[in-house]
């Protein structure tokens, strides 16, 4: 049982830094559209305010992926300390 919740735990680990790498190049490629926005919005004006539309979207969609798997991993965590107290 104990290696059960050990090898539980592990996976959460490497979920998380895979979460975290996915986060850092979320961020990276968030640098890179601002970038590109800021060049496109001196020339297009309508242009970018569509595009901020549809990057908004993603954007939130995005939060709302990464939220729910956050949370996700938050309860297993719970429920594997659980298991371990007990």
């Amino acid at each position: 049982m104990d290696k059960q919740i050990l090898n539980m735990l592990s996976d959460i680990q490497r979920n998380m830094k895979k979460f975290d790498r996915n986060l850092k190049e979320f961020g990276s490629d968030l640098k890179e559209v601002k970038e590109t926005v800021n060049r496109i919005e001196t020339s297009q004006t309508e242009d970018v305010i569509a595009m901020l539309k549809v990057g908004n979207q993603r954007s939130e969609t995005d939060f709302h992926y990464l939220n729910t798997r956050i949370t996700d991993i938050d309860k297993r965590v719970f429920n594997l300390e659980n298991r371990a107290e007990r």
